[in-house]
């Protein structure tokens, strides 16, 4: 029913209520566009990279046009076209930086700040998780914490870093020179500052995945 009402709204009516988290519009936007992602995914390719990874960052990149596009400034058709070449682009260079590397610090979307009553960073997968990555999803990690560090301070994305990279709150207050309060004190601040753009993230690999 949601969907019917939507074929007779304006594109950019249907992404201010995608913006605002509305699943069936950015659904019915990625319907719309994903002729887009497929005409736009052709033209690349690379010997360490199936052709349908290449699409799947190619939806990424029209699901962030959705969530950052901005009125007045250009079309949605025009912004979401740079969006998406420019995400095929950076998962291409990030694979030929991989492609002789083992992903052995996979992480998950899905399990990234479930430490909420542990000192111990509960958000690095096991070795048996770690195996079923895909670059993919691991990239899409990457991608997250590339914006995160434009969001945070560099103490914050420090502490950010070192929680992912397995240290205890007590090893970052002595690497860091602060108070273990300090410590626990500034990821409360990550986890909060990060909360809005992790459930937009954990938005698009629902959707990735599903296509």
């Amino acid at each position: 029913m949601i969907k019917y009402r939507l074929r007779n709204k304006k594109t950019e009516e249907i992404i201010d209520l995608a913006q605002a988290g509305l699943r069936e519009a950015i659904e019915a936007i990625v319907e719309q566009y994903y002729p887009m992602v497929i005409k736009i995914s052709s033209k690349y390719y690379g010997n360490w990279a199936e052709h349908e990874d290449i699409i799947q960052n190619g939806l990424v990149g029209l699901l962030k046009a959705i969530f950052y596009y901005q009125k007045g400034k250009s079309s949605f058709t025009s912004f979401a076209w740079r969006s998406i070449e420019a995400e095929i682009k950076s998962f291409l260079t990030y694979l030929n930086r991989m492609k002789n590397k083992v992903l052995t610090n996979a992480i998950s979307m899905d399990s990234l700040f479930l430490d909420d009553e542990s000192e111990e960073p509960g958000y690095v997968m096991s070795a048996e998780v770690q195996e079923k990555s895909t670059p993919f999803e691991v990239y899409l990690v990457e991608s997250f914490l590339e914006e995160a560090k434009r969001i945070l301070t560099d103490l914050e994305y420090n502490v950010l870093k070192m929680r992912i990279e397995r240290y205890t709150y007590n090893e970052i207050a002595e690497k860091l020179n602060i108070k273990w309060k300090a410590v626990d004190n500034t990821y409360q601040k990550v986890k909060k500052k990060l909360r809005p753009l992790l459930e937009r993230y954990r938005m698009i690999q629902s959707l990735i995945l599903v296509k």
